[in-house]
């Protein structure tokens, strides 16, 4: 038996490795079927989509070392890539059908999609992610996305578009980082620059063989100024500079007023390659005189010049600009607005009157008494109501009156169980006005948020007996 079970041995061990050479897993966790088919339909509508020329998915789990139910649809993200052909015709519908599909998958998981397009006569690569904004209410549909990318595609120098993704800009790449400030300046004639996906905007070179060859400018409709765009591009053009960020956009999320809390302001950073050029491109930010943004309640911005590589012998010259570096923070900076002082506690109410207590009691009593019939009448059977009136407390002091009452409803008596006269019951305290405040050892209570309601808690329990209705009214 033991040389008969060999070949099956060997087999088994062949499989095992041809599935560890092809990257497969046997114990790789597999995704509910609901996810599987969810994505695998949405691949196969898209393949089938007219101007689709390749459609990739993939399917992970959020994180596999913290044993979550990889059961649930929620432990799992897909990705899905859609690529169209050059040559498609009406990409912004095209677009609003990839979205639909996208859409129908992120009902059942997390989805991060993407739709890969080439755009205008130069056919500029562009990228939109799906959902659009991460599928928030107010995220504009794909198509218009198509629409303002066509736009941004008729400016000469753009090479890339990039729309769509939660929390960040339209990104706009160029050729070189001397084309950035024109470009910029190019985005800003766009007529619907300002405004929803063109709100703001990140214009960017990026050379892929010099890590620190970088020029970035994010702006909007206020800031940067055109003469800041002119000093971006002059130091561009500076033999000795490495790269140039302006930021001139407040974020929207996260750290909005800065990481120490001393407020937003728009900041200029510039690289270069030698102290020389440190010091040359330090001055003339510390000359710098025009205007820096188009909003004149717009804060000064901050800068900072840095020679690349760092070195810890080398210090960094920083500042704002338009003032010797060194110079203390203006006091201009965005702050949040302060917290509205708390409004005075309201006047504790006048004590009542000998008269007025006794008329709030006895309304109570008809109130609560009427509770514990209705019921009844509700469950059919009508039990035999206590009501009473209690000392009120507050602090172990006594403080007025109230009161309370109680019933049980031998509702056994006329259903096998108490289950649909329990749920009507508190439906019609729901309805009421009443909400769920709690319970404790089986009895669920409700309450009301008006102090001047006669009934101003009740609970309910089944028993043996049938069920156990409480309510209290108001002190």
């Amino acid at each position: 038996m033991a040389k008969r079970s060999r070949p099956i041995v060997a087999a088994t061990l062949a499989a095992i490795l041809a599935l560890t050479a092809s990257g497969c897993s046997l114990l790789k966790p597999q995704p509910p079927g609901v996810v599987s088919s969810a994505v695998d339909h949405a691949v196969t509508e898209l393949r089938s989509t007219a101007g689709v020329a390749s459609v990739t998915s993939n399917v992970t789990p959020y994180d596999l070392m913290d044993g979550g139910p990889l059961s649930n649809a929620s432990a799992w993200y897909a990705s899905i890539s859609v690529e169209t052909k050059s040559n498609a015709a009406d990409l912004p519908g095209l677009a609003d059908a990839v979205a639909d599909r996208i859409d129908a998958v992120k009902r059942i998981v997390p989805v991060d999609g993407q739709l890969h397009l080439s755009i205008g006569a130069h056919g500029v690569g562009t990228t939109i992610s799906l959902p659009v904004d991460g599928g928030s209410s107010d995220a504009p549909p794909a198509s218009q996305l198509v629409t303002t990318a066509e736009q941004i595609a008729s400016i000469d120098s753009v090479s890339s578009i990039e729309l769509g993704r939660l929390h960040n800009p339209t990104s706009i790449g160029v050729a070189s980082s001397t084309d950035v400030p024109a470009a910029a300046t190019a985005v800003r004639q766009l007529p619907d620059f300002g405004v929803g996906d063109l709100a703001s905007v990140t214009v960017l070179y990026s050379a892929s063989d010099e890590p620190h060859n970088t020029t970035r400018v994010t702006m909007d409709a206020a800031s940067p100024s055109p003469e800041i765009l002119g000093l971006i591009g002059r130091l561009t053009a500076e033999p000795g500079v490495a790269s140039v960020f302006f930021t001139g956009v407040q974020p929207t999320d996260g750290q909005q007023f800065g990481a120490d809390g001393s407020g937003w302001r728009p900041a200029l950073s510039v690289g270069v390659n030698d102290e020389q050029t440190q010091a040359t491109v330090a001055s003339e930010l510390e000359a710098f005189a025009d205007p820096q943004a188009l909003d004149a309640a717009m804060p000064r911005s901050s800068f900072d010049v840095t020679v690349y590589p760092e070195d810890m012998s080398r210090v960094n010259v920083d500042g704002f600009v338009g003032l010797p570096a060194g110079s203390p923070a203006p006091d201009d900076a965005r702050k949040p607005t302060p917290s509205p002082a708390p409004a005075p506690p309201p006047p504790p109410p006048a004590p009542e009157t000998p008269d007025e207590q006794a008329a709030r009691v006895a309304n109570d009593q008809v109130a609560i008494a009427q509770l514990l019939d209705a019921a009844g009448d509700i469950a059919g059977i009508r039990g035999t109501p206590t009501i009473q009136t209690v000392a009120c407390q507050a602090e172990g002091i006594d403080s007025g009156l109230r009161v309370e009452g109680s019933v049980v409803i031998p509702v056994f008596e006329v259903a096998k169980t108490a289950d649909a006269a329990y749920a009507a019951i508190t439906d019609s305290w729901k309805a009421a006005g009443m909400s769920p405040a709690g319970g404790a050892m089986g009895r669920l209570a409700f309450g009301t948020a008006s102090t001047t309601a006669p009934v101003q808690q009740t609970t309910i329990r089944g028993t043996a007996d049938g069920l156990s209705i409480t309510a209290q009214g108001r002190c």
